[in-house]
């Protein structure tokens, strides 16, 4: 019997959890780009020519995402890690830039909004290795390292809407510090936890500090709606484009769908238990 190969056409598109979070972090990386850009003064020329190089390569991966064949995935997992991998290496030289005064005009990218989308491809590497293994579990021993990560994430997209605000808008300059200083104090709180849990697998006040970062975070994800909105009604003064407040409100989306996910591991730990 002479067999043929079915062609990967017929196939259907790759649609999973893990295309879907994989569709996620390519259009971060993408705006990361067009936000670099935008930050760099127009003397330079080459970091520009760069940043748009990069935003079209993830644009054209997430365009491509879309008609994935199961049998492409592998293929497709692996040159988005070489192009992540490539983008966090641009992220840090431009970072070592900055921070040693190599820009002349300086521009709008500071220190920590560089370090900030150097760790957010770093996390993204991270996904994307555990795709390529198959478990993308939130395992029970690294759920206080995702909330450490995300929450200081939402402390510091609170600390750049504040730089970014005009100094007039006072009430919402005042809204924005105090999202900091909670995620600040929630960050401070997952670290102490970190170091409880180092002896003791199962510490009880876990599940309710979970539900403490949902409150905080569902709480930030409206107050970067409401400013989007105001942003496209012309009715917020700052430097925040529109498609940052956007960017930084799907995170805070993203971060809540994590936790979700970490309250059902405890939910399962709790039950083995």
């Amino acid at each position: 019997m002479r067999y043929v190969r079915v062609p990967d056409l017929i196939l259907p598109p790759v649609s999973n959890p893990d295309m879907k979070e994989i569709q996620f972090w390519l259009r971060i990386m993408m705006e990361h780009a067009l936000f670099m850009q935008l930050g760099f003064p127009c003397t330079e020329a080459e970091f520009i020519r760069q940043a748009i190089q990069f935003q079209r390569a993830f644009e054209e991966l997430l365009k491509e995402s879309e008609c994935v064949q199961p049998a492409q995935f592998r293929d497709f997992v692996g040159r988005t890690i070489r192009l992540t991998e490539k983008i966090r290496e641009f992220k840090r030289r431009v970072l070592h830039t900055v921070i040693t005064c190599g820009l002349k005009l300086g521009g709008y990218n500071f220190p920590l909004l560089l370090d900030h989308i150097s760790r957010e491809a770093e996390y993204f590497l991270l996904v994307l290795h555990k795709v390529e293994t198959g478990d993308t579990s939130i395992a029970y021993h690294s759920i206080i390292q995702e909330n450490v990560f995300w929450l200081r994430i939402m402390g510091e997209h609170a600390k750049f809407i504040r730089s970014l605000l005009d100094q007039s808008e006072r009430k919402i300059a005042q809204q924005a510090q105090a999202f900091s200083d909670e995620f600040d104090m929630l960050l401070a709180q997952a670290r102490d936890l970190e170091g409880f849990l180092w002896d003791f697998p199962q510490v009880p006040t876990l599940p309710r500090f979970e539900e403490d970062i949902k409150s905080s975070t569902i709480r930030l994800r409206n107050f970067k709606k409401e400013a989007k909105e105001l942003l496209e009604r012309c009715a917020m003064l700052s430097l925040i484009p529109v498609a940052l407040a956007d960017h930084v409100r799907r995170e805070a989306e993203h971060f809540l769908m994590i936790i979700d996910k970490i309250q059902r591991e405890l939910s399962t730990e709790r039950k083995k238990s």
